[in-house]
């Protein structure tokens, strides 16, 4: 079958009784094990969606060889095409100009589900766009979906990332393409009036971490007159931000290469104190370890942990031992943000996590607020798997006995 066929194509699923409930209520992802029969083509873009009953529940991007076998888009009979993908980017681009302020340009523009594109999003920095597709079905109909980001900023260029795990699971080609425009190494984008780099060719995610900007600017509002300690430290952003906030001293560990450089780049840019970071590369945990300073603001960021649900259970293990670890190097009345991007370890579960933490390294810790992603990722009510990132801010009411 051609592309263009793949793309027109639709099969028909339909559900076993009585599996249709979490789709009426607007969840998006229909499952393998709620279908009792598919009529189609296996490399059909999208699917027609069918109660036990025959009653059509809704048009979604199709994916045989997934687990979640459709994400749905639309109402039954939908017409998927240019217009459409258009009308979608233009309803999250409006968003983004209510909630995203004119000091940032760098932000997530398309947030998949929350935006009703499952399997996609697209940061933008300036007028660079940045996109990953990692559901089968929208990967057959990315020359649609393409079209309309161009028809959105035709000036713009535009980089399609391959090198994603969820594409390799989908049986999907995982080269990088340029599909508009040119695509520098890297470039300088504003983020609540900072500069920053963003590496799109190189760097982790898209070039950088949009989610977190709301909770740095936070930050660096409580920064002033602080010991900071910036754990997993990535690029320095945070640290860039406590500087500007008025810290009295950062420090920075992180043990990838190459990072340092970037952070003392983005200081030098803003005309920030420099003198007042102190850069450590080494592992945060026999880092904590070793480390017996105090600090006043400890910013927790880890990698996510807990890849799938299978690895749940030792991602809690190491983020309670990283927390305790933490919260001993927090001096009494500090601040603590913590956080965990992994998908599988729900809000519910991470409190918890931290209590436990807490209990074990002799701190009383008071949660003052919950920490997410910033505004521009929105969150479907019903799709709660979106609500990747979570943490906290909480203030240590007692120190802990080394």
């Amino acid at each position: 079958m051609t592309d263009e066929t793949a793309a027109a194509a639709r099969v028909r699923i339909r559900l076993a009784p009585g599996r249709e409930k979490a789709l009426r209520q607007g969840h998006p992802w229909l499952f393998s094990g709620a279908i009792a029969s598919e009529e189609g083509p296996p490399d059909a873009a999208l699917a027609e969606v069918e109660s036990a009953r025959g009653e059509r529940l809704g048009v979604g991007l199709y994916s045989a060889a997934s687990q979640i076998r459709a994400r749905l888009l639309a109402p039954p009979g939908s017409r998927i095409d240019r217009a459409f993908f258009r009308e979608r980017l233009e309803r999250a681009l409006a968003l983004r100009r209510r909630l995203v302020g004119p000091d940032t340009t760098g932000y997530r523009l398309v947030n998949a589900e929350g935006d009703g594109l499952p399997g996609w999003t697209v940061d933008r920095f300036g007028d660079l766009f940045v996109s990953q597709i990692t559901v089968a079905g929208l990967e057959r109909l990315r020359a649609e979906a393409y079209g309309a980001l161009g028809d959105l900023a035709p000036e713009g260029a535009l980089l399609h990332l391959g090198r994603l795990p969820a594409r390799r699971r989908e049986g999907l080609g995982e080269e990088d393409e340029v599909v508009a425009g040119e695509i520098p190494e890297r470039l300088w984008f504003r983020e609540c009036g900072l500069e920053f780099e963003a590496e799109p060719r190189g760097g982790q995610k898209t070039g950088f971490y949009c989610d977190q900007r709301e909770n740095r600017a936070l930050a660096g509002a409580l920064a002033a007159g602080r010991r900071v300690l910036d754990l997993f430290a990535h690029g320095g952003a945070f640290a860039l931000h406590a500087l500007r906030g008025g810290a009295a001293a950062v420090t920075c560990v992180e043990s990838g290469p190459g990072l340092e450089a970037t952070a003392r780049r983005a200081i030098a840019r803003n005309g920030l104190a420099g003198e007042r970071l102190e850069w450590i590369r080494a592992d945060v945990f026999a880092e904590l370890r070793r480390h017996r300073e105090r600090y006043d603001l400890i910013v927790c960021d880890p990698p996510p942990l807990a890849p799938h649900r299978g690895a749940v259970a030792a991602a809690a293990r190491a983020y309670k031992d990283l927390n305790r670890l933490a919260l001993r190097r927090l001096a009494p009345g500090g601040l603590l943000f913590t956080f965990s991007c992994s998908g599988a370890v729900d809000a519910r579960l991470f409190r918890q996590i931290l209590f436990a933490a807490a209990v074990e390294a002799g701190v009383r810790l008071a949660l003052l607020r919950p920490l997410a992603a910033a505004a521009d990722h929105p969150v479907a009510i019903a799709h709660p798997q979106g609500e990747y990132l979570k943490g906290w801010l909480a203030v240590a009411e007692s120190s802990a006995r080394d």
